[in-house]
């Protein structure tokens, strides 16, 4: 074996030196891809939870609206209600005052459980 390295030409050694370029080249090429298909796969795992998130933050959303709608047409079935029951009251002389809505729903706020809507800390803080 030592014979033949010591008879290896200057030809022969730029063909070894050749193919170990070849074989690192080759290595690292490997090693690369590797690489880009691990970045890839983070990459797609990331986008995963932020389509997740959003459709999760989508859905609160829509369930804070859906309890904000609720909230308001609660108030808004419960101020025409004591309107009317106003209105009809024996020996009432109440003339359609816009401004019964407002004392209507003024009463709903002050009650404790509705003083955190916003429309009644809006009112509230908007009448002296």
């Amino acid at each position: 074996m030592k014979e033949a390295f010591r008879t290896l030409t200057a030809a022969g050694w730029l063909a070894v030196a050749c193919l170990a370029l070849a074989l690192i080249l080759l290595t690292m090429c490997v090693a690369d891809d590797r690489q880009r298909a691990a970045d890839r796969t983070r990459q797609e795992e990331a986008g995963q939870t932020l389509a997740e998130g959003r459709t999760a933050a989508a859905q609160d959303a829509s369930a804070i609206r859906d309890r904000a709608d609720a909230c308001d047409q609660s108030t808004n079935d419960l101020s025409r209600s004591n309107r009317d029951a106003i209105l009809s009251s024996p020996g009432a002389d109440v003339r359609l005052d816009p401004r019964l809505d407002d004392a209507a729903r003024r009463a709903i706020c002050l009650r404790q459980s509705a003083r955190d809507d916003l429309q009644c800390r809006a009112m509230l803080n908007a009448d002296p």
